[in-house]
């Protein structure tokens, strides 16, 4: 389980998802399988040959890094993180 969880919302669809910040136990424990229940397709197109190739050894990488990849690739799909009762939020360096 994260540590925290974002809250995203995209402007013009008003689409909102949730992403966790600190270790993917998830990743570390069932693979490429987050990747394809958040419709992650770019992370999936990454993690599932080097899970095969590497026979499951990098799950270990992916264990640290997944939850930022997925949080980066909902920024740049034009998500933002919203803050219930503040104004606004500053972008930090992800």
């Amino acid at each position: 389980m994260a540590y925290a969880t974002l809250t995203l919302e995209h402007p013009k669809t008003k689409e909102v998802r949730f992403a966790p910040v600190g270790f993917s136990w998830t990743s570390l424990c069932l693979f490429f399988c987050p990747a394809i229940y958040r419709r992650d397709w770019k992370s999936f197109i990454l993690m599932f040959p080097l899970c095969i190739l590497t026979l499951g050894l990098a799950n270990i990488v992916f264990f640290f890094t997944y939850n930022r990849l997925y949080v980066k690739h909902l920024l740049d799909q034009g998500f933002e993180i919203t803050v219930h009762g503040a104004g606004s939020v500053h972008q930090s360096n992800l």
